[in-house]
């Protein structure tokens, strides 16, 4: 079957329908081949569109197939160890610079699923993403929260999620105003990252005569704008602009895998 996804080419397709496990049945029919409903996933996660809208000339097998595939992909942690193979891939090649880390957060909206809530910043109801990107957007890891959740709580557990290679980590993280909280400072000063976030300006707030303003360098900041336009390529995913999916699982499985073709149309084979 010829790739037809917009968005890979057929060396791409190939490679990573060769890397996702297929399910193994001891009795029964043989499950299809990857290469047979990868297409149809594809399509969901870049028109947005219905399972059931999946035209026949893009995959000829069940829609019910497709979102059961994702669903197995997701459920055996397949979506994860694939992006962090193809990080591993873009750390040999030299295209991934961990001198520097972006953080930030985006809403998507959402009606009242599982893993949502009000925000009170955008005034509607949503899933946070959380997002960690090396120095020019490379997303590292990505966390699902409630809207209603501060980003500053969902910041260490983001991090926790980053795995590169070996003891590869991030020297320092870019992040913005919202992430300016002394638990968050103290825990990237424990795994021994340099915290470069600007700090918050409280009019009414007493300073002591010898407190010293955390640093924070605006030449560096300025790289913050990467993560930002990851989030722009996260959401020329139809699937991630506005969240239909019930379940956090399934959301989460488009999530890791539009950054893991992100990261899969870098990597050069």
């Amino acid at each position: 079957m010829q790739n037809a996804t917009f968005f890979l080419d057929q060396t791409q397709y190939n490679w990573l329908a060769t890397q996702l496990p297929k399910p193994v049945s001891a009795t029964g029919r043989p499950a299809t081949a990857n290469n047979e409903l990868l297409n149809g996933v594809l399509f969901v996660l870049k028109t947005g569109c219905r399972w059931q809208d999946i035209p026949s000339s893009v995959c000829s097998h069940s829609y019910s197939s497709c979102w059961r595939r994702l669903h197995y992909w997701q459920e055996c942690g397949a979506l994860q160890l694939v992006w962090q193979q193809l990080l591993v891939l873009l750390a040999e090649q030299g295209k991934l610079d961990l001198s520097l880390g972006n953080l930030d957060g985006t809403l998507v909206q959402s009606p009242r699923f599982e893993a949502t809530g009000y925000s009170g910043k955008h005034r509607r109801f949503g899933t946070n993403l959380s997002l960690v990107t090396d120095k020019y957007g490379m997303p590292l890891a990505g966390l699902l929260t409630a809207g209603n959740r501060h980003d500053q709580y969902s910041a260490a557990a983001t991090l926790i999620k980053l795995r590169v290679s070996g003891n590869n980590k991030i020297a320092m993280l870019n992040a913005d105003k919202g992430y300016d909280s002394t638990p968050f400072r103290s825990y990237l000063s424990d795994q021994g990252i340099v915290a470069n976030i600007p700090e918050r300006v409280y009019v009414k707030k007493q300073r002591r005569p010898d407190y010293r303003p955390p640093d924070y360098d605006k030449s560096l900041g300025r790289f913050r704008t990467y993560v930002e336009r990851t989030n722009a390529w996260l959401k020329y995913f139809r699937k991630l602009r506005y969240r239909w999916e019930c379940t956090r699982t399934m959301f989460q499985a488009f999530v890791d895998l539009a950054c893991l073709l992100i990261c899969l149309r870098r990597v050069e084979f």
